[in-house]
């Protein structure tokens, strides 16, 4: 008897303890079932979050469109300054590129304001290379100089000079801000445009740039033409290419590929072309052209004879 009663009780707490096992099978149903109310919960709440999110880029977005239609060029900059974060890659992208339509639609009447006989004479004595607007408008006592310095900077433009000329031009880099927020391509874009804005490859009818530095931007300029054949910027990008070409087998009038006096090919170019196809093994278009040219140079002495120039104007053209 008394091991019945025993072996009752440990039937029974065993039974207790496959209930008790089985019930979090139970509670797992509950909690999935609470889970599942409180995901569909959540996933309304991030749904409406990323509604709430597209909603705010758009007013930012319509925000920044009459700064830019009505020519406010320093109110334009200030918002996107501040702002640009908020709105989606594409609309970045849009009020980018509305910025520098602006930019450039407006430089004419930039470089009139600089153009005058008595600004340029004023410029002379405070002047310095790579110097902002900003820090320019601080070095002079002229009120009016200082003024039209101060807005110039603050509308994008920085001042550059050639042939004894001083004349705003945009200023490239500070786009740079706006490439986390852009597309690929723009960013991209904006990289090549920098690039030109903080060291022009020409001044005076001479190139100012290393012959390497001239092909390598070439090079970068054909990059883009390939990886982003669709970009609303590429023709800028072609046009600007070409130029590059042009001055990579013929230089400038006052930087020649070849001297006048013995029609040889300008040592430094020599060095650099065939430093730059001995670490480029890429299949462009533009390498294939240098490398011809290259051999070509080396089978003759480095001379521009009838070869040379039939190939110059075979494989790149002038215009």
């Amino acid at each position: 008897m008394k091991k019945h009663v025993v072996l009752s009780a440990a039937i029974a707490l065993l039974m207790g303890l496959q209930a008790g096992l089985s019930a979090p099978a139970g509670a797992a149903g509950s909690a999935s079932s609470r889970t599942g109310t409180s995901g569909a919960a959540a996933g309304a709440k991030t749904a409406g979050s990323g509604a709430a999110a597209l909603s705010h880029a758009e007013a930012v977005y319509k925000g920044a469109l009459p700064l830019l239609s009505s020519g406010n060029l320093p109110g334009a900059i200030a918002y996107m300054k501040t702002k640009l974060y908020a709105v989606t890659p594409y609309q970045a992208t849009v009020l980018t590129l509305k910025l520098e339509n602006l930019h450039k639609a407006l430089l004419p009447s930039w470089e009139k304001k600089f153009s005058s006989s008595d600004v340029q004479r004023k410029l002379l004595t405070v002047y310095r290379g790579g110097v902002s607007m900003a820090k320019l408008a601080e070095s002079t006592e002229n009120a009016a100089l200082r003024a039209l310095l101060q807005s110039a900077g603050e509308s994008g433009y920085k001042l550059d000079t050639a042939e004894g000329t001083f004349y705003p031009v945009i200023d490239y880099a500070a786009y740079s801000q706006y490439k986390p927020y852009v597309t690929e391509d723009i960013s991209s874009y904006i990289s090549i445009m920098a690039a030109e804005s903080d060291l022009p490859p020409s001044k005076d009818n001479g190139l100012i740039i290393a012959w390497g530095e001239v092909a390598d931007r070439a090079l970068t300029q054909e990059q883009f033409i390939q990886t982003y054949p669709k970009s609303n910027r590429v023709q800028a990008v072609k046009k600007l290419y070409t130029q590059y070409a042009v001055n990579t087998f013929y230089g400038q009038n006052n930087t020649p590929l070849f001297h006048y006096d013995n029609s040889e090919m300008d040592l430094e170019a020599q060095k650099a072309y065939t430093s730059i196809l001995a670490k480029n093994s890429s299949t462009s278009a533009f390498l294939q052209k240098l490398d011809g040219f290259m051999k070509l140079m080396k089978s003759n002495g480095y001379l521009l004879d009838d070869a040379a120039e039939q190939y110059l104007k075979t494989e790149v053209p002038q215009l």
